[in-house]
């Protein structure tokens, strides 16, 4: 699904283009998910794991485009993808078709500024508008950031995954699991 393209502007008052990505902007993405990847141990990837190639991700950005149950809103400054925020249906059973699932990320010189509260309105109000009852996310233990803007957004707590994740150093962390009611 294609989201209208707009100018959106941070506290400190850097202006950004929040629209769809494209084609065009296969690169860019992939560039974004490595550095994400880089920068924090929040994500589910280590960099060496993404290993799209830009032709696959141009037809993944095309998938989603195409789509009725799923959206990216990506913030790009200039050509640079520095934050994207993605809503999708958690899966097309009839009994499930009523929960989408949330993923956040934003580089680190974007974190702060607002970019993150941007983007979960956008994407809380588009999942609305699809129909939507709740949107679910899993969220690292030690994400204090990442819980601060959930709670704030009106997510709630519903339970965890003991040791979901296991760090290279074989460090554990819990996986928080939470919800919003729309």
């Amino acid at each position: 699904m294609r989201i209208e393209e707009e100018t959106i502007t941070l506290k400190d008052g850097r202006e950004l283009t929040l629209r769809s990505p494209e084609e065009k902007d296969a690169q860019a993405m992939l560039d974004y998910m490595i550095k994400t990847a880089e920068e924090t141990h929040f994500l589910v990837r280590y960099p060496e794991e993404i290993q799209t190639t830009p032709d696959k991700e141009k037809e993944i950005v095309n998938f989603v485009l195409e789509a009725d149950d799923r959206v990216w809103f990506t913030a790009f400054d200039g050509e640079r993808a520095v934050g994207n925020c993605s809503i999708s249906r958690n899966r097309n059973h009839i009994k499930l078709k009523h929960r989408c699932d949330l993923a956040i990320a934003l580089t680190q010189d974007y974190t702060g500024g607002g970019l993150g509260t941007i983007l979960m309105e956008r994407a809380i109000a588009k999942a609305r508008d699809m129909g939507f009852e709740q949107i679910e996310l899993g969220v690292y233990e030690d994400n204090e950031r990442g819980l601060a803007l959930y709670r704030k957004m009106g997510f709630k707590e519903t339970g965890k995954i003991l040791r979901a994740f296991k760090l290279k150093d074989g460090t554990y962390f819990d996986e928080i699991n939470m919800v919003l009611f729309l």
